[in-house]
Parts: C-alpha cells; sequence; structure tokens
C-alpha cells in the first residue's frame, strides 16, 4: 500500500513539476518528460501545418524538455524578433559543442558578446567588401572556375561536385583571411565536408540530446558516440577551431598594423588595442576570433552552395522559366563576357528566379531558435523568460496571401505588373527579420546572382535521359531543407 502511495505522490509531483505556464499560447503539452511528439516525427513541415490548422499563427509546442511557441504570421515574426528580450538562444546540445560550451562566436552567442561581436562583423566585413561591388571580382574569378570544372562533365549525367562548396567557401575565405584554395585542395575539402557532416549530424543523431536537456550525461558514452557521433561532432568541431586558429596564429606572426588585409587583421589589431580591457571579446587567446571564423563558414557556406543545388534542379524540371531566364541574360549580356553585378537592374526575372527559389526551397523551415531573455507579452500571451521561438518561414513562403501559386515554383511571385523585380516582399524571410537577421544577406544575394548567371548563361540544365528529377528536400535532415541528392545534365550552350 506504502508502494503505491509513493508511486502516485511521485507521478502527481511529476506532473506538477511539468505542468503548462499560465499566460502561453494554446497548443500541445503532451505528456510529461516527453512532451508532444507526433508519430511522423521527420515531417516537421506537417507537424507545423497541422499545429497551425489547429491553433492558428502562434502556439506552444513542448517537445521533450523544450517548451517552444511557434510564429506562423510575418508581420508577428518580425515584431516579436525586433524585442530586446527575444534575442537569446536556447540551451541546446549541439549549440553548446558547436561554441565548445563557452558564450562565444556569433550565431549562437548571447548577451554582450553577441552584440560587440555582430556589430564589429558587419562593420568591418562590409570594409572589406561584403556586400559590395568591390568583391564582385573575386566571386566572378570563382564562378568562372566553377563553370570551368564542369565542362569536363559536359552532356553526361553528374551530381553538383564538391567544386561548387569550394568556390562558395573561397569567397569567404577572402574576407576572412585573405586566401583562396584550389578546388581539389584536399585541406580546404576535408574542411567543407566537416562542415556538412556536423550540420547533418546535429539536426539528426544529435536531436534527442537538444530535446532532452542533460541527457547526454546520462546516456553511456557508446551510445552518444556509435549511434548519436558524439565523437565525430566533436572531432570535426575542434578540428575546425584548430584549422582556424592556424591560420589566426600565421596571421599573427606575419601582422603588420600598417598593412590590415582582411577580417582577422582587423580582429588581431583590436585586441591589441584592448588587451588591457577585461570586458570585452577581444581577447589574447584567439579562442572568440576562431570560434566567430567557424561561425561565418557555417552560415555563409553551406547555405548558399545549398540554395544553388535548388536553383540547377528547379531550372532542370522547369525548361519554360530556364529559357526566359537564358534569354534575358543573352539580351543584357553579350556572350563574350561573364554577367556582373551592374547587369542585375536590367535583368529583373534572372533576379525573381533566384527569390523564387529562396522561397520554394525555404532553407531553414523554422529559422534558427531564438529564447526569451525575459518575460516579455506577445500580443495577450506572456511568455516566460527561457522561452524557445521559432519563426515557421515555410509557413510564410507557403501562405496564398503573400504568393498566388505558393505549392509551385513560379518566378512570377516577385515581378510587378512592369515586370520589375520585388526584392523586399512582404511574406519573404529566407534571412530571418530582427536583431539576428542574417549578417551576411547582401553578400548572399551578390553570390547568387553571379554564380547563377555565368553558370546559366553558359550551361543549360536537364535530367538525365529517361530519367526524372524531383525537387523536394531530404526527410532525414528536417530542420534543414536539403534538397534530395540528384543527377542532372549540364550542356555547354552553343
Amino acid at each position: 500500500m506504502l508502494t503505491w502511495a509513493l508511486l502516485a505522490f511521485l507521478l502527481g509531483l511529476l506532473y506538477w513539476m511539468s505542468r503548462k505556464p499560465s499566460g502561453l499560447p494554446p497548443g500541445r503539452w503532451g505528456l510529461p518528460v516527453i512532451g508532444y511528439i507526433p508519430l511522423y516525427t521527420s515531417d516537421i513541415g506537417r507537424i507545423i501545418n497541422d499545429l497551425r490548422k489547429e491553433y492558428g499563427d502562434i502556439f506552444t509546442w513542448k517537445v521533450g524538455g523544450q517548451v517552444l511557441v511557434g510564429l506562423c504570421d510575418y508581420k508577428l515574426i518580425k515584431s516579436t524578433y525586433s524585442k530586446p528580450e527575444c534575442q537569446g538562444r536556447p540551451t541546446l546540445f549541439t549549440f553548446e559543442l558547436a561554441q565548445l560550451n563557452t558564450n562565444t562566436g556569433i550565431i549562437n552567442a548571447v548577451d554582450d558578446v553577441w552584440t560587440q561581436g555582430r556589430r564589429f562583423a558587419l562593420r568591418h566585413l562590409k570594409d572589406f567588401g561584403m556586400g559590395k561591388s568591390s568583391l564582385e571580382d573575386v566571386i566572378l574569378h570563382e564562378a568562372v572556375n566553377l563553370a570551368k570544372s564542369f565542362e569536363a562533365t559536359s552532356g553526361k549525367p553528374v551530381e553538383i561536385s564538391w567544386n561548387l562548396n569550394v568556390s562558395v567557401l573561397n569567397v569567404i575565405w577572402k574576407l576572412v583571411a585573405n586566401r583562396r584554395y584550389e578546388m581539389d585542395n584536399k585541406e580546404v575539402t576535408r574542411f567543407s565536408e566537416a562542415l556538412t557532416a556536423d550540420i547533418e549530424v546535429s539536426q539528426t543523431r544529435c536531436l534527442p540530446l537538444d530535446l532532452f536537456p542533460g541527457l547526454h550525461k546520462i546516456l553511456p558514452k557508446f551510445i552518444l558516440n556509435k549511434w548519436m557521433k558524439v565523437d565525430v561532432l566533436s572531432k570535426n568541431i575542434e578540428d575546425l577551431k584548430n584549422f582556424a586558429m592556424d591560420i589566426i596564429e600565421e596571421h599573427e606572426k606575419n601582422f603588420d598594423p600598417d598593412n590590415i588585409q582582411d577580417y582577422i587583421d582587423v580582429y588581431l589589431s583590436e585586441i591589441k588595442k584592448e588587451k588591457d580591457n577585461g570586458g570585452t571579446i577581444f581577447q589574447e587567446d584567439y579562442f572568440n576570433l576562431a570560434i566567430t571564423i567557424c561561425d561565418l563558414f557555417v552560415a555563409g557556406s553551406e547555405t548558399t552552395s545549398s540554395t544553388m543545388r535548388w536553383l540547377v534542379a528547379l531550372l532542370a524540371t522547369h525548361p519554360e522559366a530556364q529559357k526566359k531566364m537564358q534569354d534575358e541574360i543573352d539580351s543584357v549580356v553579350s556572350r563574350d563576357r561573364t554577367p556582373s553585378i551592374q547587369d542585375r537592374e536590367q535583368m529583373p526575372y534572372t533576379e525573381a528566379v533566384l527569390l523564387e527559389v529562396m522561397r520554394f526551397s525555404s532553407l531553414l523551415p523554422l529559422g534558427l531558435l531564438h529564447s526569451t531573455t525575459e518575460d516579455v507579452q506577445i500580443g495577450e500571451y506572456r511568455l516566460p523568460k527561457g522561452t524557445g521561438l521559432f519563426a515557421s518561414a515555410r509557413s510564410c513562403h507557403r501562405n496564398p496571401k503573400y504568393f498566388e501559386r505558393p505549392d509551385e515554383f513560379y518566378p512570377e511571385h516577385f515581378l510587378d505588373e512592369e515586370g520589375k523585380v520585388i526584392s523586399r516582399k512582404e511574406g519573404f524571410l529566407p534571412f530571418s527579420l530582427g536583431r539576428r537577421q542574417c549578417l551576411g544577406e547582401n553578400l548572399a544575394r551578390m553570390e547568387l546572382f553571379l554564380f547563377a548567371s555565368c553558370l546559366i548563361q553558359k550551361f543549360s540544365a536537364a535530367p538525365p535521359e529517361g530519367r526524372t528529377i524531383s525537387p523536394v528536400s531530404d526527410p532525414s535532415k528536417p530542420f534543414l531543407n536539403f534538397i534530395n541528392p540528384y543527377e542532372v545534365v549540364l550542356t555547354l550552350r552553343e
């Protein structure tokens, strides 16, 4: 009798400790400890759609030990993400591991480390050409080399090679370290592969460790490593950090204050100015700089290369859009030169195609999670400190209120009645919104235009004979809409 009474007491205590706080939006709370985990967990888009249909554009979803509030309306996301109390990051195992359990870098950092780091990066990356025409020659050089590398397989079914990733990485390397790598360089290929592997492991095998805080402390090591690949993730992160640190030390050895050439140089210069000020991010151990470099590559390389893979697949399956894009390029750019950023204003359809690729793919369907740093009022709801927030970009991108044919690839979504491009459209948020909006947006748009126009000027994309391409996301990676691997035929145009 006493045993049953004790069990009942413990269950009641567990239920009381895991009860839903008052003030949160309606939603799915689920069971104690595990929360609400639907059977179709790999289809995150379906989960969000179902919750939105039932509860509206703002809802609560407790999954594991994480309390999340979903935001599915563009104006609601914009107003919420502008609030200073909504700029935190939730405590997630993979976030902590990416920072080596420190508050460093830009992506996952919080408080003064984030504000100082973001402000410094924005100011100085712009000085070195980010989003400006002064970086155009660098991007064009990589785009032309990439196109040349595709000539060897012209007319043959191939997957888009790692050359694309290396080409995109080289643009960031120029800004960060004033260097570039050849496409077959094993060191940078390993760097690129490690970035991709970390992203994939973080959102798949390691996901339970994010959903159930503290689980990594009680699971046996062999499960963490053999099944969840924590050892692979840890090694890749350590290797990336060491790779960045080696380059920093090389810069330190050759540092010339009168010849500042890149982001590392200007950061080292700031460290020397601030060396007696312990309250800044500019410390002589270089650790924050190394993590910041890794963050810049994670944010700026995989997203652009993945968007390019979506572009090729969508043009191969929509030959009419590809033809219109090529006709426009041919009408503006003579075949004896490559497109330039100055041509962009005369190529509205090309711009519309790129914007539509970003909308259709919704590469970050839920964005990067935010969390509340204080209790905060969102409309009629009161969110307690520590509540996770996600902005459903896909819900906005597939909303008929903003897009006439939300489930189709339709570049005309971004053209007005006069055929001019609508570059800033309500309902469109591939780079998120608010204070944590992607700081590399202008660079990404510039890269996409130059890489895409150079490639499509020179090649036509088509499915292999007798086969099809399905431009759909890989279901094994629910939180990043990477396209399913595919083969395509890139044929040199006459």
